[in-house]
């Protein structure tokens, strides 16, 4: 059995690589580790720890959408170390007009969901304490949304929208 020690980086397709690094760089913070034009890749990384954890690899402007139902990644999670975090980042997006997908508070965490120029669904979250997600039957279930983004879809008005 192969005991990987972490899940290291994801690649993923972009239609305009400067538009997704500006993105990238200039609304979550990633810094550009290494930019390979010949091939049309970035390499990034949050706060330089790693050689990456994500590349942008771009394959212009003709590419189409996945759609919804056919099988591929989900979205990618960004940790932050606290709600206050969460609730500044939450505005910075707003402040960008960065579209929202939904926000929840999961249990385990509070999740702000939003997309990337490309479509690709993006997360924020941070850790909720034992005490807060101790309370749940299955702390992996909450479904309430965000007290700070009222105005925001909820999980569950995503899963209502995905049964019509």
């Amino acid at each position: 059995m192969i005991r990987a020690e972490r899940i290291a980086h994801a690649v993923i397709k972009v239609r305009d690589l400067e538009k997704s690094r500006k993105f990238y760089t200039e609304i979550l913070g990633m810094d550009v580790m290494n930019h390979s034009p010949e091939i049309g890749i970035l390499f990034l990384s949050n706060n330089r720890r790693d050689h990456h954890e994500l590349a942008l690899l771009q394959i212009g402007p003709q590419a189409q959408t996945a759609p919804a139902n056919s099988i591929g990644l989900l979205h990618i999670a960004f940790r932050l170390r606290n709600e206050a975090e969460l609730r500044a980042a939450y505005k910075e997006l707003k402040e960008n007009q960065v579209p929202i997908a939904f926000t929840v508070n999961h249990g385990i965490t509070k999740s702000v969901y939003f997309y990337d120029p490309d479509g690709h669904e993006l997360e924020l979250y941070c850790d909720n304490s034992p005490e807060e997600y101790g309370k749940l039957a299955n702390p992996y279930m909450g479904t309430e949304k965000l007290e700070f983004a009222p105005n925001e879809p909820g999980l569950m008005d995503v899963f209502a929208k995905m049964q019509h």
